[in-house]
Formats: C-alpha cells, sequence, structure tokens
C-alpha cells in the first residue's frame, strides 16, 4: 500500500487543530462524567489541563518520581560542565531527563548550543523582527497563535503568544525555503514549555530538528512546501509496519486505510498533538541525542501496544478515533519507550535509510510526473501543439497508476516526458512574451480596438 502524493498526507495535515481538540488534554472538567472510575481535573508538569482517571493520575506520578530519582546522575555531569560519555548519555536519556535539566541536556545534545554560539549574539531577536515585518508566512503565523494549544493557560496569554510569535518568525526569516507551515507551531509551543518559557533557546532547538540537509536532525524536506519528505517518511514507516507489524498491515490493507493517515501528525508534529505533554517529553529526550528513529520507533510502539484495539476495528474512521483516543491517553510513559526500545526489536538506521532510499526515488519520479502533467496540461491551453505520434505521452501521464509510476521511473519514456515537460515551458515563456509584446503594441495604438486602446492583459497561468 503506497501513499498517494499530497492528497491523503495534506488532508492529514489540515485535520490537525481537530486532533488537539479530540485529544485528552483539550477537554474541560464539564466533561467528566460521574460514578466510579470517573476522570477528574488534574493538571500536569506543563499546565496541560487533564481529565484522568485516578489510576492515570497515579501513573503520571510514578513516572514523575522515577524521573526525579535520575537527577542525582544527571547533576555530577552537569556540575563537570559535560554530558556522559556516549553509551551512558543513550541510557541516561532512554530512562528521562528530569524536567529541570532539560534546558541543559537538550540544548546540548541537539547540537542547539553550538549552532548558538556560530551566530551573532542578537541574531534570534534580529530574525524575529526581520520575519515579523518581512516573511510572506507572518500573517498564517498571526492566524495559528490563538489556534495552538488553546487550553494551555500560559500559550494563549500574552506572554505564550509573543513568545511563540517571535520563535515562529524568527524560523520563518532563518529557514526561508521552509517558512512555515502547521505543525510547527505544536512543535515551537512544547519547545517553548520544556525551555521554561525562553524562546531564544526553542528557536535554537526548533533550528536543529529542522535545518541543513546534513546537519538537522529531521529527514530532509519533511517541511517543504510540497512536504516530500513528509511521504518518504510515510512509505518508510509502512515498510516498517509491513516487516514488524504483518497482521495490522494486512488489517490496514483489507480496510483501505492509509498509513499517512494515521501518522502524518506524529511525525510533523513530532507527536506533540498525539500524546501527553510529560510523554512527548519523554521521547524528545531520546529523539534529541538519537535522532529520527526514535520517531519511528514510537510509532510501532502504539501501533504494538493498541494493535488488538486496532484490529477489531472494520472501519478506517473509527480505527482511527480509537487511536487518537488511545494516544491521548498514553499517560505511562515508561510503558511507551519500554516497548519501543524492547519489543519493537532491532531497528539500524541502515535500515531506515535503505528503506528511505527507495521511497525518495518513488516520490521524486512521482512529483516529477505530477510536474510534466501540469506543465503539458498548461501548454495545451496556452497553444502548444503536440505531435501526434507524441499525444499517448500526455495520456499515459494522466492515466498512470502507482505500480506503472515505479516500473517506468526510469528509461527512454521518462527521459521523454522531461522534454516534453521543457517543451511545454518554452512554449508557455514564449506565450507570456508574445501577450506582453501585444499589450504593449496596443497600448501604441498598433493593435485592434484604434488608438489608445491596449489589449486586455491575461492572467499568468
Amino acid at each position: 500500500m503506497q501513499t498517494p502524493l499530497s492528497s491523503k498526507v495534506k488532508g492529514a495535515l489540515g485535520s490537525l487543530g481537530s486532533l488537539v481538540t479530540s485529544a485528552q488534554r483539550q477537554r474541560t472538567p464539564a466533561e467528566s462524567p460521574a460514578g466510579p472510575g470517573s476522570r477528574q481535573p488534574y493538571t500536569d508538569h506543563y499546565n496541560f489541563q487533564l481529565l484522568a482517571t485516578q489510576k492515570d493520575i497515579d501513573t503520571l506520578r510514578e513516572c514523575q518520581d522515577r524521573e526525579a530519582a535520575q537527577t542525582a546522575r544527571w547533576q555530577v555531569y552537569q556540575q563537570k560542565g559535560a554530558l556522559p560519555p556516549k553509551d551512558e548519555l543513550k541510557k541516561l536519556c532512554r530512562k528521562g531527563v528530569p524536567p529541570a535539566l532539560r534546558e541543559w541536556v537538550w540544548m546540548e545534545v541537539s547540537g542547539a548550543t553550538r549552532r548558538r554560539q556560530q551566530h551573532h549574539s542578537s541574531y534570534f531577536a534580529a530574525m524575529a523582527r526581520i520575519g515579523k515585518h518581512e516573511s510572506p508566512f507572518a500573517s498564517q503565523i498571526e492566524l495559528d497563535l490563538p489556534r495552538t494549544f488553546p487550553a494551555n493557560e500560559w500559550v494563549q496569554s500574552e506572554q505564550g503568544q509573543v513568545a511563540l510569535r517571535r520563535v515562529l518568525c524568527a524560523f520563518a526569516k532563518h529557514k526561508a525555503d521552509v517558512g512555515y507551515c502547521q505543525g510547527l507551531n505544536y512543535i515551537a509551543a512544547m519547545l517553548l514549555l520544556a525551555m521554561g518559557h525562553d524562546d531564544e533557546k526553542a528557536f535554537w532547538l526548533l533550528a536543529s530538528l529542522i535545518d541543513d540537509d546534513s546537519e538537522g536532525i529531521l529527514y530532509q524536506d519533511m517541511f517543504a512546501s510540497n512536504l516530500s519528505g513528509t511521504h518518504v517518511e510515510m512509505r518508510s514507516l509502512w515498510e516498517l509496519v509491513q516487516a514488524k507489524l504483518p497482521r495490522l498491515a494486512a488489517h490496514l490493507q483489507a480496510i483501505k486505510c492509509d498509513i499517512s493517515i494515521l501518522a502524518t501528525d506524529w511525525f510533523m508534529c513530532l507527536f506533540a498533538t498525539t500524546l501527553p505533554s510529560e510523554t512527548v517529553t519523554r521521547v524528545w529526550d531520546a529523539l534529541f541525542n538519537e535522532g529520527p528513529k526514535l520517531l519511528f520507533r514510537c510509532a510501532l510502539a502504539l501501533l504494538k501496544l493498541h494493535e488488538g484495539l486496532l484490529l477489531a476495528k472494520q472501519d478506517p474512521g473509527e480505527l482511527l478515533q480509537a487511536l487518537r483516543t488511545a494516544s491521548a491517553e498514553s499517560y505511562d510513559r515508561d510503558q511507551l519507550l519500554k516497548v519501543a526500545f524492547g519489543q519493537v526489536g532491532s531497528l539500524p538506521m541502515t535500515t531506515i535509510r535503505r528503506y528511505r532510499k527507495q521511497s525518495q526515488q518513488q516520490v521524486d519520479h512521482e512529483m516529477a510526473m505530477r510536474e510534466t502533467n501540469k506543465n503539458l496540461q498548461r501548454a495545451l491551453r496556452e497553444g502548444f501543439v503536440m505531435p501526434p505520434d507524441e499525444v499517448h505521452v500526455l495520456r499515459d501521464a494522466e492515466l498512470e497508476s502507482d505500480a506503472r509510476e515505479e516500473a517506468r521511473a526510469r528509461g527512454a519514456w521518462g527521459h521523454k516526458l522531461e522534454v516534453l515537460s521543457e517543451k511545454a515551458k518554452e512554449t508557455v515563456g514564449k506565450g507570456k512574451e508574445r501577450l506582453m509584446h501585444m499589450t504593449r503594441a496596443g497600448s501604441q495604438g498598433q493593435i485592434g480596438g484604434g488608438p489608445g486602446t491596449a489589449a486586455e492583459p491575461q492572467p499568468a497561468a
């Protein structure tokens, strides 16, 4: 089962707001049912208002106690001003970083401190100021600020909105080829909460996650305008689901439930709209140290933990809602990480890279095919005449299925499409030049309508 480009990934991304609304953290105390086992209001470490059972609250507190017990081990290294050795660091991050030490640990293991030191001390402030006034994404950022974690008091406060705006506008200017897309607001907000509301640290952590292809923690182009990197990650995850959870994979295929519908927001929001906030930061403890492999491990862990529940659902909508609810109530972060590290099985980066490589080739080809088809259609509308012996190429481009795309990804046929695409672009360009010439001539009284009558300019294709 391959993920069709754009439609499903963008559709899943477009529903992020509803995901947060339906999550456990967004419920209000008035919704709490009465009776045994009823839920009660509870405020977690990051000031999210939860409705949780007493068992859930006890679980949260037990996890907090276990994280706090790691404080002494971390402080030994903090006092020395150096991180633990590599193997010890991995173990400690997997067991959880105490909240009070996350600023230091995350900034160090992610490389954010190093990035910050490579720039002028006023770099963040300058980027935030310029981004607010000059970035083409500033208006969209402004729209999304009040939509970001609406139930979190600090995020919705004036201070929180100002800080979130600064981080997002600074990043939009710093990483202009990405700019901003929905999903980054949730990541930035969680970073602000975890960094004690320090907007500059949140910015540098965001830059460490999504930066140069060879430098950023996340896979390249995940947040590009065409979301090509996200398409690659979804296909790679599907390969892993088929290998690690074959029964569930077969079930998803049988009910026509695409993996991108379930997991796009997991990757684009780094689980910030999926899991309780204290579970999110626990996942990020390891993510900043070990990289994107953690996203695959946690995705597989969630599916494995709730496999029985998902196998019982025969409708994609019901399956999605059941998984959302179960994920939003994943208060036992120790259990989730135990499954991710202990029960998912071996998951070397070489395997992920192999899946990424083949997925990237498929995505690149499909995107090229889509661009070619778009150019050909535009050229035909603007007067490009295709020789009869080449008409079948356009027909094939329109009708080609995912299977045929992969089979014909290379060879003379693909080259011919590339040539035709260039022809189409050239034709469109010449047509626009001719139109501009006619417009100028008309304004000088040289064509139709008499002196002083300009030809009506047509909108650019």
